[in-house]
């Protein structure tokens, strides 16, 4: 059960990162799509 609330919450934590990331990007590149660019950041 513990195991199960430790997967959930990191799994919670990377996608809350993953979207903060894409929008502070977009903030950074004005909304350009820029294909590629949050391929190449997650690497």
């Amino acid at each position: 059960m513990l195991q199960d609330l430790i997967v959930a919450a990191t799994n919670d934590a990377l996608r809350k990162a993953k979207e903060l990331s894409k929008q502070e990007l977009a903030q950074l590149t004005g909304g350009l799509n820029l294909p590629g660019l949050t391929n190449f950041m997650q690497s």
